[in-house]
């Protein structure tokens, strides 16, 4: 046997990173049209989303292709940015990406209208660099915030408590945590 790495992708986690290629392509068939090197960086990817469609077994490789091209895209909103790709469903990191947008524009405002907080908030101590130190202005203040409720609701998703849905006027629908059973709740103080 080959110690060769594996290569493969299902067809979920395929699926979930090319839509939002395909939809980017979608949106922007003017620029495509009107620009030649991003004409050309389009046909690449469209190359090698139709190789990994065929070949499920190089679908990494291909990916890895993708991307490379996409950086020269980066300066027309390209929709995949650096680091480890989510392995969550796209409707859940589009609502975690309209989650960021609407907390940081609270967070901002509160800020912004209220000397107070601004007097008081620090970054948290677990960041040992600068743990205990006032924040320097309403971006990032909020930046923490924004950074905070996302993980909150990425866990509340990855444990089954939230349908990844974001809906404002019927509520996030936040099923409580599940009861422990070793935890009755009673102390014994015996």
């Amino acid at each position: 046997m080959s110690n060769e790495e594996d290569m493969s992708m299902t067809d979920e986690q395929w699926d979930s990173r090319i839509e939002k290629v395909q939809t980017w392509i979608k949106n922007h068939r003017p620029l495509i049209k009107e620009n030649e090197d991003v004409a050309d960086s389009v046909d690449i990817i469209k190359m090698n989303i139709k190789r990994g469609v065929k070949r499920p077994h190089m679908r990494k490789k291909y990916w890895s292709s993708i991307l490379l091209e996409g950086r020269s895209l980066h300066d027309y909103d390209w929709p995949i940015k650096k680091g480890k790709e989510s392995n969550l469903p796209q409707h859940v990191q589009t609502s975690l990406k309209e989650l960021g947008t609407l907390v940081a524009a609270a967070y901002t405002d509160f800020w912004n209208g209220n000397e107070l907080i601004q007097q008081i908030s620090v970054v948290s101590d677990r960041n040992k660099e600068l743990g205990g130190s006032p924040f320097d202005d309403a971006e990032t203040f909020a930046k923490g915030r924004v950074l905070a409720a996302r993980q909150r609701f990425t866990k509340y998703f990855n444990n089954g408590r939230w349908d990844g849905n974001l809906n404002l006027e019927e509520g996030f629908n936040i099923a409580p945590p599940p009861n422990d059973e070793n935890d009755s709740g009673d102390s014994d103080d015996s």
